[in-house]
């Protein structure tokens, strides 16, 4: 039996759910409320980035002549920023440890203090492999190959991980992922137009 598009979303979905739930349950529910001035010059930065994310996507994707689904609007955009944020912050956490591991004294494999960097590297490698291997053959063709704009996608994924690996990093902060997320998610779904539900 072969596993329904839709399915294999909701699938990882649960998965990532779950490894959330059991893993990083206080960070999910408990969200830190020191704004300073290097938080807010963060999360202004990261809502410019999704904005220009947005204009890049839009400018570089065609939706097939697919009707808009409200409902898988709704659905994605929230499911999947929730779940994949997980699953992202999860990878990003394995990177600090695996950096943590390798820097002690009896390893002394890579420099201390690169917890960060060895974060973000996993966290990326996580997310190109999901994309690639997951995504790109769960999605209808969307991507317009003649768009002008089509080579500054990469570069603003970069920005966008670079940017939600820092709210992890410095303040462990998932509700301001999830929405920030959320928001490339509705970018995405609202330009591709595909359903969850038919």
């Amino acid at each position: 039996m072969e596993w329904s598009v839709p399915m294999k979303i909701f699938t990882y979905w649960f998965i990532a759910i779950v490894i959330g739930l059991v893993f990083f349950r206080k960070e999910a529910f408990s969200f830190n409320t020191d704004f300073d001035v290097r938080r807010k010059v963060l999360l202004g930065f990261s809502l410019l980035i999704v904005a220009f994310n947005a204009w890049v996507y839009t400018s570089s994707t065609f939706d097939g002549g697919r009707p808009l689904d409200i409902a898988s609007v709704i659905v994605f955009t929230i499911g999947n920023g929730i779940a994949e944020t997980f699953i992202f912050y999860a990878m990003f956490v394995v990177g600090e440890k695996l950096a943590g591991k390798l820097s002690e004294d009896s390893w002394q494999l890579i420099p201390k203090q690169t917890e960060f960097i060895t974060g973000v590297i996993v966290f990326m490698v996580y997310s190109g492999l999901i994309h690639g291997l997951f995504w790109i053959d769960l999605l209808p063709e969307h991507v317009n190959q003649a768009s002008p704009l089509k080579p500054l996608f990469m570069p603003t994924q970069i920005l966008i991980a670079g940017s939600w690996a820092l709210c992890f990093f410095w303040y462990r902060d998932l509700p301001s992922v999830f929405v920030l997320h959320g928001l490339v998610d509705l970018t995405m779904i609202l330009n591709v137009k595909f359903s969850l539900f038919g």
